[in-house]
């Protein structure tokens, strides 16, 4: 009697550790998750929106700052009014995926093609990988109406 006595409360102290450990990696993966979406929404804010590349050296592994700081250079001389709004945007564990929505007036060359001074809008997605709120992955992992932008800039 004793010995399954001892067995039913082993057990219930197992569930309740289990349980509780479970709860608390929950908890703190929610917390990432906000933590990256965040961070996410600061990097679009003051990267592209408003230019500031020192954010890039700041948020992103050296490899990928370079090309991120070279491509904000390029869009924002090429589009000065580029907003960046984001449509839908997951975490899970350390990624954040994106879908976004931009819109800015051509003043400079781009694909190109001459400035217009038409305003374009166009949609894509992001992939980034986030380690300790550094973006350490996302090269090649995003996608971008390129077609139709063009076709934009080059209608009558």
């Amino acid at each position: 009697m004793i010995s399954k006595m001892k067995h039913k409360i082993f057990s219930l102290i197992a569930v309740l550790f289990i349980s509780t450990t479970t709860f608390a990696q929950t908890k703190d993966a929610m917390k990432i998750n906000a933590d990256n979406k965040k961070l996410m929404l600061d990097i679009v804010d003051n990267l592209f929106n408003k230019g500031d590349t020192t954010f890039a050296d700041k948020y992103f592994v050296p490899e990928f700052a370079k090309e991120e700081k070279a491509f904000t250079q390029q869009i924002r001389t090429a589009f000065p009014d580029l907003i960046i709004t984001i449509d839908i945007m997951i975490a899970e564990n350390d990624m954040v995926a994106v879908r976004w929505i931009a819109t800015g007036t051509q003043k400079g060359a781009f694909l190109g093609i001459s400035p217009t001074n038409k305003k374009a809008t166009r949609k894509g997605s992001w992939f980034w990988t986030f380690k300790n709120g550094i973006v350490t992955d996302g090269m090649g992992k995003g996608s971008w109406d390129t077609l139709g932008l063009i076709k934009q800039l080059q209608s009558k």
